[in-house]
This record gives C-alpha cells, structure tokens and sequence, in this order.
C-alpha cells in the first residue's frame, strides 16, 4: 500500500503565489491542497481524496512539475503584456475617439504592395 500524498516545496522567487494558486486548484479535484509559506519557500501537502496506487501519484507529481512551470509562464507573459491587453481593450471600446490617421506619409520602403 502507497502513501496516498506528496509534497512539493517551491522557492517563492522564482514562482509567484499567483501561478501556485492557480496551478493547485486544478489537482483539488483529486488532492486535499495545503499551502504554506515557509520562509522562502512555498511548502504544498498534497493528500489523495481516494485511495490511488503508487504509478498514478508519482504520475501527479510529474504533471505538476509540468503545469507549475506552465502557469508560472503564463503569469510572467500576462504581467508583459497587461500595458498592451489595456491599450487594445481601451481602442476596441473607444467608440472610434481613436481612430485618427497617423502623422507622416505611408510609404512602402520595401517594396511589398497588397
């Protein structure tokens, strides 16, 4: 009989509490989630609501190791790119207030007409 828990210890500089946050949640449906901040590090309890062998945790733990790298990205492309998501945001619902014509001559120095 397996232990039907892991635990996962992330250092809090390199992952964001947002992307942890987000990343867990999506193994609550199988795992009871504990998060604690321990110093500098992030220290997550994951304990199975049903009994699972031990393939199948160590199958979990791979995944995450995964999807926390994966959130951890989208949360740093998101906070890139949120000045850019306003600014397309704040045009789509401008009511054409932006709309001008931009100062200078159009010019194709390149050479490629449409």
């Amino acid at each position: 009989m397996s232990e039907n828990k892991f635990k996962v210890k992330l250092n809090a500089s390199l992952y964001s509490k947002d992307a942890i946050f987000k990343c867990v949640y999506w193994y609550s449906t199988n795992f009871e989630c504990k998060i604690d901040l321990e110093g500098d590090y992030y220290t997550i309890d994951f304990i199975s609501k049903n009994e699972i062998n031990q393939e199948k945790l160590d199958s979990f733990k791979e995944k995450f190791s995964s999807d926390i790298i994966d959130f951890n990205l989208r949360d740093i492309v998101a906070k890139e790119t949120e000045t850019i998501r306003n600014l397309l945001v704040a045009k789509a619902f401008s009511h054409g207030e932006f709309d001008e014509t931009p100062p200078g001559e159009i010019s194709d120095p390149v050479g490629y007409a449409p």
